[in-house]
């Protein structure tokens, strides 16, 4: 095994324990946990076993396994970045509200 191998291993045990962790401090959803468990263990299995990855991408028809990793990490980034934005939208409504609140009050006590 090479040290890339082992590093690449203890980042995702380490980066699993930080969402196991945040599972049961209810700091995360059921669902994104299982997104994150998904892409943590898949990592572990593609750096132990890198057959497994030219298997998966040979099944979506994908040429070789690299260009695979590249295209899921993409629409994992995506998805994120999207993830992020709607909580960014709603935050910032929820400022905008809290705001005109917070102006209505003042006036109210002047």
């Amino acid at each position: 095994m090479e040290i890339i191998q082992i590093f690449v291993i203890v980042f995702a045990l380490f980066a699993l324990s930080r969402a196991i962790l945040r599972i049961k401090d209810k700091e995360i959803t059921l669902k994104e946990f299982l997104l994150w468990s998904f892409i943590w263990i898949a990592t572990i299995v593609v750096t132990i076993l890198p057959q497994t990855a030219i298997y998966v991408s040979k099944f979506f028809g994908v040429g070789r396994a690299v260009d695979l990793i590249v295209y899921a990490g993409m629409i994992v980034m995506f998805y994120l970045l999207f993830r992020l934005y709607v909580k960014t939208e709603k935050m910032e409504h929820a400022v905008s509200i809290l705001t005109r609140e917070a102006a209505i009050l003042r006036k109210e006590i002047e």
